[in-house]
């Protein structure tokens, strides 16, 4: 049936600190955040409640309104879609905050000390849980690691390795690129993990004002070393996280672009800092989105693969919506 819905209605969960919910995608102007239970400490899940929930939105959106939260995403499409209320096949995993960088725009700096002792649920019952009882598919098979710094997560190695041996097509794994994991490097080799390293600077100094550690030669020389084992070209990836008023230079841009050449990646990202999007969702900056464009155009230049991450890509869509009507 056609109707408007979206991959993470469909087959998705994230699970998060405290809650599991439909998606962990804020950016739309409904606000996103579709929890299914709040106050989640990772006590057995009702999978029942959890497919209701997904068909009242289904359902909604079949009638022709919107789930006020899906309101004004992008990744909204309208057409004809498996209506299958049973499987998982999408996961994101972000219920952990301990981390090894300081990154100043994280919302974990607003009490470092709380955030790096919090002490997080197991992950792992859930997955064998969904796998006993048949939940788990790798229909889609997506799974993204997001939360704190992943290398420092215990179960981690474990738990990637059941995605692989699941037959996940796409495993994405964000981290500082601090610590070296060998548990990534061979899901770089097999193909199906893709690395998310926000380095959100080119030169040594903007990124210790950035990350507030002094990690840039490391970081730089993991992903270059991650880099030689990806079986795909753009396996490896770097992210500018644009923080207006600190890091939004172009010069610093085109540098990062130039490392992550040299390093041997070839796919590239771009962000804007949250606080400052969330202010400006509906009255985007000309500089940022100049700023924006030119370094599509370096990137391109490059002969580097660039895209936009989600704050970013709702941000420009808006920008390109706003101009298409004047």
């Amino acid at each position: 049936m056609k109707y408007k819905s979206c991959q993470w209605i469909e087959e998705g969960i994230n699970f998060d600190r405290t809650s599991y919910k439909v998606c962990c995608l804020y950016s739309a102007k409904g606000g996103g955040n579709t929890i299914i239970e709040d106050n989640y400490n990772g006590h057995k899940i009702d999978w029942e409640k959890v497919f209701a929930f997904k068909k009242m939105i289904k359902d909604l959106h079949k009638s022709g309104k919107t789930y006020p939260k899906c309101e004004g995403c992008i990744y909204l499409k309208e057409q004809d879609w498996d209506d299958d209320h049973t499987k998982i096949s999408m996961i994101n995993l972000d219920y952990w905050t301990k981390c090894n960088s300081r990154c100043r725009y994280c919302f974990t700096m607003r009490n470092k000390w709380k955030y790096n002792l919090y002490r997080n649920y197991n992950f792992l019952p859930i997955l064998e849980d969904m796998i006993s009882k048949g939940i788990l598919s790798n229909k889609r098979g997506e799974v993204s690691f997001g939360g704190g710094e992943v290398t420092l997560l215990k179960e981690f190695d474990r738990v990637l390795e059941i995605f692989l041996e699941q037959n996940f097509k796409k495993i994405i794994i964000h981290t500082s690129c601090i610590k070296y994991s060998e548990a990534i490097a061979k899901g770089l080799e097999k193909g199906s993990v893709q690395l998310i390293v926000s380095v959100d600077s080119g030169s040594k100094a903007m990124h210790k004002k950035i990350k507030q550690v002094n990690s840039y030669d490391k970081v730089w020389a993991n992903l270059k070393e991650y880099a030689k084992h990806q079986k795909e070209p753009e396996q490896v990836k770097t992210k500018y996280i644009v923080v207006p008023g600190i890091n939004d230079d172009i010069k610093e841009i085109e540098l990062w672009l130039k490392k992550s050449k040299e390093s041997g990646i070839n796919s590239v990202l771009q962000e804007i800092e949250s606080d400052w999007f969330y202010e400006r969702r509906e009255n985007p900056d000309d500089n940022i989105i100049n700023l924006f464009n030119k370094t599509k155009e370096i990137a391109e230049e490059l002969g580097l693969v660039y895209n936009l991450y989600e704050r970013a890509e709702h941000m420009m869509t808006y920008w390109t919506n706003l101009t298409d009507k004047e």
